[in-house]
C-alpha cells in the first residue's frame, strides 16, 4: 500500500507538470515562437504523458498494468521500426532529427510513449461512452469496445499527422499521393487502425486478467484522467492546426470535439431538464 501511495504521488506530480507546461506549449507552437533550444519539449511532453499513463495503469491494475505498458511500448516500437525501415505497413516515411533520442538511430523514444498515451486515452474515451450504455465490467472483453477505442485512436491521429509533419516536422512522407490528406497516404490510417486494434486488445486483455483475479469490478483511481488527456491533446492539435493555416485538420478535430461534448454533456443536460420540467 505504501508503494501504491508513492506511485499515486508520482501521478499527481506528473499531471501537475503537464498542466504547467500545457498552456505555454499551445501558445508557442500556435504562434510559431518555439525557440531553437525548445524543440526538444515536444518529445519530452509525449514521454511525460506516456509515463503518466503507464503509472496510471500500474496503480489501477498492478502488475497487469505494468505488463500492458511494457507490451504496448515494445509492440508499437517494433511496428514503427519496421515501418520506418521498410515502408510497411504505414507507407514510406522517415523520422527527422527533431525528436531525440532515437532507438537504434531509427525510431524516436517519444513515439512508443505517444502510442501508450493515445491507446490508453482512446480506451478511456470509449469507456466513458460505453459505461452509460452497457454494464462496464473489466472481467469481460468486449469486441465492440476494442473497435470503438481503436477508432478514437485513429480519429486523434487524423488531427496529429498534419501537426507532426508540417508544423513540428517530426517525420517526412515520401512519394506523396496527389489529392491525399496533407500528403499522408491512406495506408497510414489503415495501418494505424489495425495497430490500434492490437494494442487496445492487449490493454483490455491485461485489464481483464487483473479484474478476474479480483473477481469483482475494481475502483479506478482518477477514472477521468485518460479522457482528460485525450481531450487536452485534441484541443492542442485543433488550435495549432487552425492557427497555422491547416484548416481542414482543425475542422476534423473540431467535429470530433463536438461529438465528444454532446456525448459527454447532453445526457446530463437532458436529465437536468427533465428534473426541472413542471409536473404534468
Amino acid at each position: 500500500m505504501q508503494r501504491l501511495f508513492r506511485l499515486q504521488n508520482v501521478i499527481f506530480l506528473l499531471f501537475a507538470v503537464y498542466l504547467f507546461l500545457y498552456p505555454g506549449s499551445i501558445t508557442l507552437v500556435a504562434l510559431d515562437r518555439v525557440p531553437v533550444w525548445g524543440t526538444w519539449m515536444g518529445g519530452a511532453l509525449l514521454i511525460l504523458q506516456g509515463t503518466l499513463m503507464g503509472c496510471w495503469l500500474a496503480v489501477n491494475y498492478r502488475w497487469y498494468g505494468v505488463v500492458a505498458t511494457g507490451l504496448i511500448l515494445f509492440i508499437s516500437w517494433l511496428v514503427e521500426h519496421v515501418g520506418a525501415t521498410t515502408g510497411f505497413p504505414f507507407g514510406t516515411y522517415t523520422y527527422t532529427d527533431v525528436l531525440q533520442p532515437q532507438i537504434f538511430g531509427v525510431v524516436p523514444l517519444a513515439i512508443p510513449f505517444a502510442w501508450l498515451l493515445i491507446v490508453t486515452a482512446a480506451v478511456g474515451v470509449a469507456e466513458q461512452i460505453w459505461i452509460r450504455q452497457n454494464n462496464n465490467d473489466d472481467r469481460r472483453l468486449s469486441i465492440t469496445k476494442v473497435l470503438m477505442a481503436a477508432s478514437f485512436a485513429v480519429l486523434l491521429d487524423i488531427t496529429i499527422e498534419p501537426f507532426a509533419v508540417h508544423i513540428n516536422h517530426y517525420w517526412v512522407w515520401s512519394n506523396v499521393e496527389p489529392g491525399s490528406y496533407y500528403g499522408i497516404p491512406a495506408s497510414n490510417f489503415i495501418a494505424w487502425w489495425i495497430t490500434s486494434l492490437i494494442l487496445v486488445w492487449v490493454l483490455l486483455f491485461q485489464r481483464r486478467r487483473a479484474a478476474q483475479q479480483r473477481n469483482r469490478p475494481g475502483q479506478v483511481f482518477w477514472l477521468w484522467l485518460p479522457m482528460t488527456l485525450y481531450i487536452s491533446n485534441l484541443t492542442m492539435f485543433v488550435v495549432v492546426n487552425v492557427a497555422r493555416g491547416q484548416v481542414l485538420a482543425g475542422i476534423v478535430g473540431s467535429l470530433l470535439m463536438l461529438v465528444l461534448a454532446f456525448e459527454r454533456f447532453l445526457p446530463h443536460m437532458m436529465r437536468r431538464l427533465r428534473g426541472t420540467s413542471p409536473a404534468q
